[in-house]
């Protein structure tokens, strides 16, 4: 099961919390082929996943496209031969896992380990760390609301399968738009139906592009709500984008940065804020009522060098298990 984070589907130990790690690594791409892809939803959180469909269907795959509703269905890659409303999926792989299954999760576990291993060398809160940590630090029944951009991507690798936690994102329909209002009524709507705390992690440019978002009637409800802002003063996706190589105009054109100051923003709408900059913060950050602010510092450049140096552990410990 390779489950986006939103998907709802990240549970169970059928599912892989590090499968873009995998969909990066030719080799073991080649090694395990698939005869029949069932896609629901509408893929496409990353190139890995693009690519893995059109190769699949280059090597005679049977691709399933679940509808999403009469003559409605996503398929992003054109790689789809057939649509279906619904599946039944019969013989499922029982424990313990061999063959097809039991090598793509031990190449996932090897993945994992090795990412992780390269995350807690220090106690720094990095960007990816994060996505990890507070995924893991909610409790069951909680929301969490994903950003797009380096958020819900950071989330996509690092987040471990589990039960108990709700993962929804606008990616893709609103875009950068709206993002704390949209945490804030989609944690309203939660916690009306008996839902526990709700999170948003958020970047920097998603957070003020909805600063006003803060600012409410004094009749309004409040969620309990806290943002979590990884504040690496600008566009930090870019960093890892072929623009980086052009670097007169990257800053101005992509890399913005703004040097806002957060802690005055949610002091003029009268937000609580703190910073979290080591991992052992981030428990305490988090406690609150209401809508709150925490702050993660973080350095693009610092952070584009880690993830290549996620990618670099754990492409090699995928090589070792082949």
């Amino acid at each position: 099961m390779l489950a986006e984070p939103s998907s709802g589907a990240r549970q169970g130990r059928h599912a892989l919390g590090a499968y873009q790690y995998l969909l990066d690594h030719p080799g073991f791409l080649a090694a395990h082929r698939p005869d029949l892809v069932i896609c629901a939803g509408r893929p496409g959180l990353s190139r890995g996943q693009t690519a893995f469909l059109r190769q699949a269907a280059a090597d005679g795959a049977r691709q399933v496209v679940l509808a999403q509703g009469p003559a409605r269905w996503a398929d992003p890659a054109r790689t789809a031969t057939d649509v279906a409303a619904a599946v039944r999926l019969g013989g499922a792989p029982g424990a313990p896992a061999g063959g097809w299954l039991g090598g793509w999760q031990q190449a996932d576990a090897a993945a994992r380990g090795a990412v992780d291993a390269v995350l807690d060398a220090s106690g720094e809160l990095t960007e990816p760390r994060l996505a990890r940590d507070l995924a893991a630090a909610l409790p069951d029944g909680a929301l969490l609301w994903a950003a797009s951009s380096l958020p819900i991507r950071d989330l996509d690798r690092h987040l471990a399968p589990r039960d108990g936690l709700r993962v929804l994102a606008s990616r893709g329909a609103s875009g950068i738009d709206g993002l704390i209002s949209s945490a804030a009524g989609a944690a309203l709507a939660h916690q009306a139906s008996g839902g526990g705390p709700a999170a948003a992690l958020l970047g920097d440019l998603a957070f003020l592009h909805d600063a006003p978002g803060l600012f409410t009637g004094p009749e309004e409800a409040c969620p309990d709500l806290v943002l979590v802002v990884a504040n690496n003063d600008g566009g930090g996706i870019f960093s890892a984008l072929e623009q980086a190589a052009v670097p007169a105009p990257f800053e101005r054109v992509f890399g913005t940065p703004h040097g806002a100051r957060l802690a005055a923003l949610a002091a003029a709408a009268g937000t609580g804020h703190t910073v979290a900059a080591r991992a052992a913060d981030l428990p305490a950050a988090l406690k609150g009522d209401g809508i709150r602010i925490v702050e993660v510092p973080a350095d693009r450049a610092a952070g584009t060098a880690l993830r290549q140096r996620l990618a670099e552990a754990a492409a090699a410990a995928i090589t070792a298990q082949l």
